[in-house]
């Protein structure tokens, strides 16, 4: 029944997934580069035989030879992930690119800069991708962490190139090359500029918009006098907080550094009136009990799906595909809803895509993991299914629309969406989906859009700075410090950690940046 059950679904893939390799006119490589063919005659002979079932593939990207590449993801593995990665996924990653595919889960707290992945690099430990964001992409390229990926993104991305956006690159090239492969095809425009809240709670409490810093307290105070919330886990300096804040169009750059969109120049948050405004205003929060004691070591991921508290960062019109999901398993009446304070003030757009997937140096299957990244956004059948899993038995399709038989998380939805090929649950109106399409329409291109900081020649001031922002600032910026009496202290101890050459390398790279546009 098993076998039946995968021959059915991989006839009907496959149907698809040749006919559009087959209009590829612009591809001509067929097997593995010579460091992927290295390795695989160390393949068993079993391996070798199960490859051999499938070798008539028409896919002309299709390695000759069976290979094994350890992706790390972040979470857990959810039991009806481990099923498909055993049988329906891994048959579809052999048939189609003869890969096998190792996840490798590690806790969300590993993500980012810093974490065990960084560790694992540096150790030399064999792993060949991991899912990375522009941040953190920087800080592993001054590391000398990553891969420079032109090579294997010119030739094993043919479906890729196809429903995606050549943009998406940008966040992620640094020097001449480009050190990371994006995922998901969403809206961009206004990223953590938006305040997700509980629509369902607005509905009660009889608000219907919030606009400004004096309606997002009114509903804080609301949440938490009716339904025990919390108001957020986040610090201050969330970027919904500051475009309320004054009339100023600024946005982040690194640690303690923004930009003006308006003069392009560099800004010292901390000595901000923007800066001043978000303490002051958390400082009041804290006062009333709005803000958790232990915010700065609160230690679950995703406090604002958990229940805990009745904001967080929006994202492009994406919360509903990334924070409601979650939040509905706990309240099942729950609804979220983003809005932009200051809904006068313009919307930027200064990155393409957040997520990526980074291949390590001490990987030598780049050209693999691009067919794997390639498979994910092939076209609809392909992206759902890893999404959602196996139509009839973990989803159905009703209107055209996926319903959800199974609620255990696969590859993250977040991340494999592509609005070009993917299906929208049922949880999605087709209102939101129109406003979900259309939502970078009208926004402008960040004066900042592509530029990443390369910290080589600072990497000493950057870990100070970092040091001193995360002892001084972060307290303030939770309410646990008030303004008045702690900002000296972090302007003298910022200047101390060298911040003046800080600022003066990063603003001759954006320098250089700005006259190369």
């Amino acid at each position: 029944m098993k076998k039946k059950l995968i021959s059915t679904l991989l006839a009907a893939v496959m149907a698809v997934s040749l006919a559009a390799c087959g209009s590829d006119g612009g591809t001509t490589a067929s097997s593995a580069s010579p460091d992927t063919t290295a390795q695989e005659g160390s393949q068993t002979a079993e391996a070798g035989t199960e490859a051999e079932t499938t070798a008539d593939s028409e896919n002309p990207l299709r390695p000759d030879t069976l290979d094994t590449i350890t992706v790390v993801l972040f979470g857990e593995e959810s039991p009806r992930m481990q099923e498909l990665m055993e049988e329906e996924f891994q048959q579809v990653f052999i048939d189609e690119i003869n890969t096998q595919v190792e996840l490798m889960y590690l806790p969300w707290t590993e993500n980012g800069a810093g974490g065990k992945v960084d560790l694992m690099i540096a150790s030399g430990q064999e792993f060949d991708a991991c899912i990375v964001d522009p941040a953190w992409a920087a800080n592993s390229y001054s590391k000398g962490y990553l891969q420079d990926l032109t090579d294997v993104i010119d030739t094993y991305l043919p479906d890729w190139h196809e429903n995606m956006d050549e943009t998406a690159f940008d966040a992620y090239r640094f020097g001449d090359g480009v050190y990371a492969i994006p995922i998901g095809n969403k809206p961009t425009a206004g990223t953590f500029n938006t305040v997700c809240v509980r629509k369902d709670i607005m509905d009660a409490i009889g608000m219907t918009e919030i606009t400004s810093l004096e309606d997002l307290t009114e509903y804080v105070e609301k949440a938490y006098e009716e339904y025990g919330l919390y108001a957020t886990y986040e610090l201050a300096n969330s970027e919904y907080i500051i475009r309320g804040a004054s009339d100023r169009n600024i946005s982040e750059l690194t640690t303690g550094l923004w930009v003006d969109q308006d003069t392009h120049e560099l800004i010292n948050f901390a000595e901000s009136p923007e800066f001043e405004t978000a303490v002051k205003l958390y400082n009041e929060w804290y006062e009333k009990g709005l803000i958790p004691k232990d915010i700065l070591t609160n230690t679950v991921t995703l406090p604002f799906q958990a229940n805990m508290c009745s904001i967080m960062r929006g994202t492009s019109g994406t919360t509903k595909i990334e924070n409601e999901p979650g939040l509905k398993t706990i309240v099942p009446e729950a609804e979220t809803i983003e809005f932009y304070l200051r809904p006068d003030k313009p919307v930027y757009k200064s990155t393409y895509e957040n997520t990526a997937f980074q291949v390590p140096v001490t990987s030598k299957k780049a050209d693999r993991v691009a067919l794997f990244v390639n498979l994910l956004q092939k076209n609809t059948e392909l992206a759902d299914l890893f999404a959602y899993g196996v139509e009839g038995t973990d989803y159905e399709l009703v209107d055209g629309k996926v319903s959800k038989i199974s609620t255990d998380e696969l590859f993250y939805e977040w991340m494999i969406y592509n609005v070009n090929i993917s299906t929208p649950t049922t949880a999605y109106t087709d209102e939101f989906m129109e406003v979900y399409k259309t939502w970078d329409e009208g926004s402008i291109t960040s004066v900042d859009f592509g530029f990443s900081i390369d910290y080589t020649n600072i990497k000493t001031e950057k870990a100070q700075i970092d040091s001193v922002w995360d002892e001084l600032a972060k307290p303030m910026l939770a309410g646990l410090k008030d303004y008045d009496s702690n900002i000296e202290e972090l302007k003298t101890a910022l200047q101390n950690a060298g911040w003046d050459t800080y600022v003066a390398e990063i603003q001759r790279q954006f320098d250089e940046f700005l006259a190369n546009k």
